[in-house]
This record gives C-alpha cells, structure tokens and sequence, in this order.
C-alpha cells in the first residue's frame, strides 16, 4: 500500500512540468530550510508560484552581477597580492630610477653604486687605544621567530649566511682574536662552539642546519649570563665583548634581567646587538648601559652592515668616561691607583712541529695529532694559533698575527673626496690613478672652462642648468650621493702625499691594503 501512495505522489508531482521546476526552485532557493516532498504537497499550488517567481528573480540578479563582474573585473585578493616585505624592494623598481643632471640613466645608477662603496670605505682614522686581543661571543636567536620571512629567504637562512660571513671576516681582520657562539631557544642557552681561534671549527658549526633549528621562545637572561661567566676569567688586557642577533619581541627570562646588566656592566663586558622585528626597550638598555652598538635591520643590506661593524676592534674607554655612563659604584670612593689600562703584555712565539713528524699528545684536547706547536715556556703542544696556553697561560701568537693587528692602532687616514672645482684649482693634476694607473675621466661639457683655467667667478661660462623635470628627477640620487662624500671627478685625495686614487683603489687601501701606496 505505501508503494502505490508514492507512485501516485511521483504521478501527481510529474504530470507537470511546471510543477517539477517549482520544486527544484524551492529547493535551490531555500537550501538551508528544506522542506520534505510531503509537506510540498500540503502547501498548494500558490505557494509552488511563489518559489517560481522567487526562483526566476535570483536568476536574473545573478546575471546583472555576473556580467557587472565580468565587466567591471574581479577584485584582487588582498592577502595573496600583499606578498612578503622582502618582495616589496622589487614591486615597481622602476620607479626608483632617476635621470642625473644630464639626463642618463647610467649615470645616476653609477653614483648610487659610488655611493655605497663609499659609504663603506668611510670609518674613524683617528689613533686611538684599542683591544686588538679580543675575546667575541656571538649569540644567535634560534627561536621560533627565526623562521619568518620578512628578510629573504628567511631570517634564520639569512642569519646563518651572514654569521659564517662575519666569522671569516672577523679572524682575517683579528687574527690574534678568539670567538665563542652561543644560542638560546627553548627558554635556555645552549654552547655551540667552545672559545677558540680555529675558522674552520666555527664555520663548520654554522653550517650544520639541521642542529640549529629554531624553536621555542628565547631567553635573553640566560644567554648573557652564559657569556659573561665565558668572559668573566679574562684579564683585563683583553676585550670582553658579546654580539647579539636577536630576532623575537620577547624574551623568556628566569629572573629580573635587569640585575644581569649590572653584572656586565661590572665585569667591563661590552654587549652590541641587532634586533630582526623593531626596537625592544631592554635591548636597547644592554647596549646603552654596556657601552655597545645597538640597531635594527631595516632590510638585506642593512642588516650585514650592523653585523659587520664588529669587525674592527673597539676603544678602550678610559676609567672616568665608564664611570659617567654607568655610575661609581657604592664602595668606590675614588681613592686608590689609577687602572686606565695595561701598556704591556707579556707573549711568546712559538715553535712550529712538521706534519709528517711521529704522532704526539696535545695538551688542548688530549689527543694524538702530527704537527702543531710547541709553547716557549712549558714546552708543551698546541694545535692552533693564537691561543692561550692551557698549561701556563701563556698567549701564543705568530709574528704575523701581531704585524696584521698593528693597521687598527694606526689606520689609513680617509681620502678625500675632489670635485671638478677644487680640481680646476690644483697644478698639473695626475691623468691616471695612482694605483691601479687607470684613467680619470675628462670634465663635462659645461664643466670644461674650469679645467682650461677659468675660474667659477667670471661667469663668462656660466654653468648649464637642466630643466626642472630632470633636476626634480635627480634629487633622490644627488642626496645620496652628497651624503655619502662622493667625489664628482672619480678622483680622492690622499691628505698626506696628495696622490689621487679611483674609488676601487680607495676601497683596496682603506679594507684590505691598509697602507697608502703613496705614502710609503
């Protein structure tokens, strides 16, 4: 019987055509309130013409919206065109070129690639005292903010690259110096390389990603604590310093962290950091109470040059100037010697071993090696140089080591940068760099009177000007340039022998030479 009421329903309900539509109408209109077959069949005819019409309507303002879509294009989605912020230095680059005076593009590229060089080139010539034997620990920020990618290709890939970077530069620019690296993750500090001066050790380290993963929460406490009783041993002779790369907003701390500033500000420990994400207060407080650097990358680029502004040695600050930064102590009453420093410290050249000399124990790790060194005081062995004894304590150095230390007491003064006008004004002016004797380039066409022995105050050659469009357009690229002290004639003046140099020359001497040509 129930299957003779449901073919006499499906009869009923497929008798006609329009009735089948009004219930697919009903259907695909009010999804969200269905209503069985049954109760259909109860509401009548009128209610089926309703959802027809209702149908029919949606229909036709589906279509105007379609076509009002098609014609006025589809929004772009906002979180897939924002893209990450390293992205953002490529979005419409050229929009960043800019015509120089006389209307080349090449030119005003060029500038801003002088400019740059430049800005490197460009550091403190004054003869000051600094701690050429230097003891570094960098501390690494591991921890889950390390895998953003803001910085490309992401901030713990782009730290490792620059760490092993620093790390090389480092012991070719200190190579009496030693490093340790720290890093905090999981609200700890854990050692990754012990003190040493072995390159290869420590690059070596920083090259293996797979025991470095970021993960946890930092402790900033913890890490400095660490480092300060690393460095807490060392004479005073010697420089205390600790390089931060801190990548997080917080810090997972044990107790108050303001104590453990004090501590390294006691123990002449000098922390410099370099924050990834913005400017944490506490951070800021080590660096300014410690006397060390403090800076937040703004992108790539930027973010290397804070790094490597550890490279060079530091000043050794005098006894008063301490005090005033960070305050006399309770139980200082000014009285007693002065301490401003050691004049002499006591060293020894050692004695190298052949390689293919029979196997023989090293008091640094207790192992058999061929080869090494042989301390001139207690006569035992060490595998590398410089160190300290591990038996007398002794610092072990090479001739060598002390003679590449030597350029931080005494650097390349600055040259100085010559435009066209002061060229005009010097006599028989060099053609070719003394250097690397290539040619400077001839003045421009409105420059040329100056060069033919006219002076700027005739002003029987008046200079040419561009139009305001193209000097609008430069102005970007003339800041930059001005900022940075480049030289309009390609030419830079040693202050002592006059000699002129090109701007790679000028590069060569100030970081890798340090020595004037000319000069010596």
């Amino acid at each position: 019987m129930p299957r003779v009421m449901d073919d006499e329903y499906v009869t009923g309900a497929g008798g006609s055509g329009e009735s089948d539509d009004d219930g697919e109408e009903m259907l695909s209109d009010d999804a969200d309130d269905y209503r069985p077959s049954t109760s259909k069949k109860r509401a009548g005819a009128g209610r089926g013409a309703n959802a027809a019409r209702s149908g029919a309507a949606a229909r036709k303002s589906g279509s105007q919206k379609a076509r009002a879509g098609a014609k006025g294009g589809q929004k772009p989605s906002l979180g897939k065109d924002k893209g990450y912020a390293w992205e953002a230095t490529y979005k419409r680059s050229w929009d960043a070129v800019r015509e120089d005076e006389g209307g080349s593009l090449a030119g005003a590229v060029r500038g801003l690639l002088e400019a740059s060089k430049r800005r490197r080139t460009l550091h403190d010539s004054a003869p000051v005292q600094r701690g050429i034997i230097r003891h570094l620990i960098l501390i690494l920020d591991l921890s889950e903010s390390m895998n953003e990618k803001d910085l490309r290709p992401n901030r713990f890939l782009l730290t490792l690259q620059y760490a092993r970077e620093f790390v090389a530069e480092y012991f070719d620019q200190n190579p009496i110096g030693q490093l340790s690296i720290l890093a905090t993750r999981d609200g700890v500090a854990e050692r990754i390389t012990s003190m040493g001066g072995n390159t290869t050790d420590h690059i070596a380290a920083l090259t293996n990603k797979l025991r470095l993963q970021p993960r946890g929460e930092p402790s900033l406490q913890n890490a400095l604590e660490m480092a300060r009783t690393n460095l807490g041993h060392l004479p005073s002779s010697n420089s205390r310093e600790v390089l931060v790369i801190f990548g997080s907003l917080t810090t997972c701390d044990p107790s108050n962290i303001h104590d453990t500033i004090s501590h390294l500000a006691r123990d002449n420990v000098r922390v410099s950091m370099v924050c990834l994400a913005a400017e944490v207060k506490v951070c800021k407080d080590v660096c300014k109470k410690t006397g060390g650097k403090f800076g937040v990358a703004l992108d790539e680029s930027h973010f290397r040059d804070l790094v490597f502004e550890q490279v060079n040695p530091p000043e050794i600050e005098a006894k008063k100037k301490k005090k005033n930064r960070a305050g006399a102590n309770e139980d200082d009453d000014g009285r007693g010697p002065p301490s401003e420093g050691v004049d002499l410290l006591q060293m020894g050249f050692p004695s190298r071993l052949a390689t293919h000399a029979a196997p023989t124990l090293c008091a640094c790790h207790s192992k058999l090696r061929s080869g090494g060194y042989i301390c001139p005081r207690c006569s035992v062995k060490v595998c590398d140089v410089p160190t300290d004894c591990p038996v007398c304590g002794l610092t072990i150095v090479m001739s060598t080591h002390l003679a590449r230390s030597y350029h931080h007491l005494f650097p390349v003064e600055n040259y100085e940068a010559v435009s066209w006008e002061r060229l005009a004004t010097v006599e028989k002016a060099p053609k070719d760099c003394l250097g690397c004797s290539v040619s400077f380039e001839d003045p421009p066409p409105h420059l040329r009177h100056l060069a033919n022995g006219s002076r700027m105050a005739n002003g029987n050659h008046p200079l040419a000007t561009s139009s305001s469009s193209s000097a609008t357009a430069a102005a970007a690229a003339a800041a930059a340039v001005s900022e940075a002290n480049v030289a309009t004639s390609g030419r830079y003046a040693c202050p002592r022998c006059h000699n002129h140099f090109c701007l790679d020359c000028d590069g060569f001497v100030h970081e890798n030479l340090h020595l004037c040509p000319g000069c010596c």
